[in-house]
């Protein structure tokens, strides 16, 4: 089972990059983090939308992958998914994802800080109860 929060990430006026732009930057710059580009093609067919997978390396032997994809109802609102590793014995624990996600938007927020011109974050955690991953 996969936690999912919906973020939208929404471009400034004169910004000239999507959300998925800007977190492929952000997994380019940010340290620990790194994009999957066939990863992120696969969950994007099996999604039907866009889609990225950004991969989060806590150490050498410990990583867990974030899945954003596109919602139906706004191109700049994205679902993220906490994806379990593939090959796991058992699911992340629920406190695991939580600190991931808060790891992840404490990361955005960082990289968001010194890109005032680019987008602006906003994250509903209740919205998505409702969502699919």
């Amino acid at each position: 089972m996969s936690s999912v929060i919906r973020l939208s990430l929404r471009p400034e006026e004169h910004a000239k990059v999507i959300p998925l732009e800007v977190l492929q930057d952000f997994a380019d710059v940010q340290s620990g983090w790194s994009y999957l580009e066939d990863d992120s093609a696969h969950y994007a067919d099996l999604k039907g939308r866009p889609a990225v997978i950004l991969r989060h390396r806590v150490d050498p032997s410990t990583y867990a992958d974030l899945g954003f994809v596109g919602t139906a109802e706004d191109a700049q609102t994205l679902d993220l998914a906490v994806l379990d590793r593939p090959g796991a014995d058992a699911p992340l624990p629920p406190d695991e994802r939580a600190a991931l996600i808060n790891a992840f938007l404490e990361a955005m927020r960082d990289y968001l800080s010194d890109r005032p011109d680019h987008v602006t974050l906003h994250v509903d955690r209740n919205a998505a109860n409702s969502a699919s991953s």
